[in-house]
């Protein structure tokens, strides 16, 4: 997938779009600061990216992806139904 470069950018000879890292980023940052006292730990952040990391390619679809999650298109089928972080949850404590 190939994002073009803002027409703002052009002049400064820019070659890649970098916006959806930058909204992604910006969705972290706006979580870390609803949580307000950060993390104690490195693995309560190690914990939280990967919970990110799940949702982000199980159970949001993604608008570049025909409305499909990264999952769905790799052909992984959990066979989750409409509320796939429970269902996902609950398959996981099942293990």
């Amino acid at each position: 997938m190939q994002f073009g470069v803002p027409i703002a950018c052009k002049k400064y000879n820019l070659e890649h779009n970098n916006n959806p890292i930058e909204r992604y980023n910006g969705k972290i940052a706006d979580r870390i600061k609803a949580i307000r006292s950060g993390f104690k730990s490195f693995d309560d952040a190690k914990c939280f990216m990967d919970l990110r990391r799940t949702i982000h390619n199980f159970v949001n679809p993604n608008q570049g992806l025909n409305e499909k999650t990264p999952a769905e298109m790799a052909k992984i089928n959990l066979e989750l139904g409409r509320n796939k972080l429970l269902e996902l949850i609950e398959a996981v404590a099942k293990s």
